[in-house]
């Protein structure tokens, strides 16, 4: 155990799992042809669907914090509040823009809690900074700063106890996606064209499954049209597998993560290949996009907002606006918000736009997969 003094807040390492769940039953897929997305209610769909001949596996983000004071380091994906979660904060904000274009594929999964999956990823970090010629001089540098993260307070990189259950926690919910994913394969498939869809968390299990399973694998490869690896730092180091580069390009991936203007997290030795796509454009040129590119957001109104965090209250259906409100740029690994012409959501404009990644953006990922998909399977 770990404890603080001036916290009731406190780590256990041996409370084991959750029931893993069976990808056989329709209970543990959240969003599928059965299950589908919900689009925005004020959206008018004239786009041609895809349905017949692709499928989206979407791997959500982090929605469970709670992995203290002896609770389940990873999720349970029964739990009903957790179902919500996901519901709310990631299929109706980010796999909607997929709904009725493709069929949606998204397994529950034991995922890690928010801040064991911080301490795990910090951890891996710092282990490539140890073992790089280059960087191991500054290593107590890194360390340091890493540490500074209030989300590590509980957690230090010398515990090795917790770092090897972190790691099995992580395993854990990467293992869960990847059985997923399997018996997406082999009983929904059918040869259809594939694109893996993610956001933080998510992101980092669907880079791991593209890897180790897919890009192995030749059929899987070419069946591999297009990955969304967004919300985390993702190198440009797949082989066979490149950063899209233009709009219509299929085969490759795009990343993002959404920061304030100026603000460079990954402008240094340590984060030099990070792929920085921009979703207005989708270029990684370093232009700065026009207003009326940008198309509009998907996102909760602030009323909507205050009664899903303060009254616990379920989101309602969510509204496209907001459109010629964004510019933005590619730089140095980070999508730079330029322009940000919606005012309460600068309320709370800060450094990261991280829960923004794909809201901000809605209509025009919607819409230039559309125009891949077109350009593509017109041919």
């Amino acid at each position: 155990m770990m404890s603080n003094c001036t916290s009731t807040r406190y780590l256990v390492s041996d409370t084991g799992f959750p029931k893993a769940p069976d990808y056989n039953y329709i209970k543990n897929w959240i969003s599928s042809p059965k299950k589908e997305i919900p689009l925005p209610l004020n959206y008018i769909d004239s786009l041609k669907s895809f349905k017949s001949q692709v499928d989206v596996f979407y791997i959500y983000p982090t929605v469970y914090y709670g992995g203290y004071n002896g609770n389940f380091w990873n999720s349970n994906p029964e739990n009903f509040n957790h179902q919500n979660r996901v519901d709310a904060l990631a299929l109706k904000n980010q796999a909607s823009v997929f709904s009725g274009l493709t069929n949606v594929y998204t397994p529950l999964y034991r995922q890690l809690f928010y801040d064991g999956l911080v301490y795990h990823s910090t951890n891996e970090l710092l282990t490539e900074i140890a073992l790089d010629q280059k960087l191991k001089d500054n290593f107590k540098y890194y360390k340091d700063l890493i540490y500074s993260n209030k989300s590590l307070e509980f957690f230090s990189f010398e515990n090795n106890k917790l770092k090897s259950y972190a790691k099995e926690s992580f395993d854990v919910a990467y293992n869960d996606i990847k059985r997923a994913f399997l018996t997406y394969l082999n009983q929904e498939n059918k040869g259809k064209k594939i694109i893996i869809a993610a956001h933080s968390q998510g992101t980092l299990h669907a880079a791991r499954l593209i890897e180790e399973l897919i890009l192995p694998d030749r059929k899987l490869r070419d069946n591999l049209l297009l990955a969304y690896l967004i919300g985390m730092p993702v190198a440009s180091s797949f082989k066979n597998f490149p950063v899209c580069e233009n709009p219509l390009q299929l085969n490759c991936f795009v990343s993002w993560n959404t920061h304030g203007n100026n603000f460079y997290p990954y402008d240094n030795e340590v984060y030099k290949k990070v792929v920085a796509n921009n979703p207005i454009s989708f270029t990684s040129d370093k232009q700065i996009t026009k207003l009326e590119d940008h198309k509009g957001i998907l996102m909760p109104s602030f009323f909507q907002m205050f009664k899903y965090q303060v009254l616990k209250r379920p989101i309602g259906p969510l509204k496209i606006k907001n459109e010629s409100k964004i510019k933005a740029k590619s730089d140095k690994g980070s999508l730079q918000l330029i322009e940000l012409n919606i005012p309460w959501v600068k309320i709370f404009e800060k450094e990261s736009f991280h829960a923004g990644d794909y809201n901000f953006f809605w209509l025009n990922i919607r819409e230039n997969l559309s125009d891949r998909l077109t350009n593509y399977f017109n041919k």
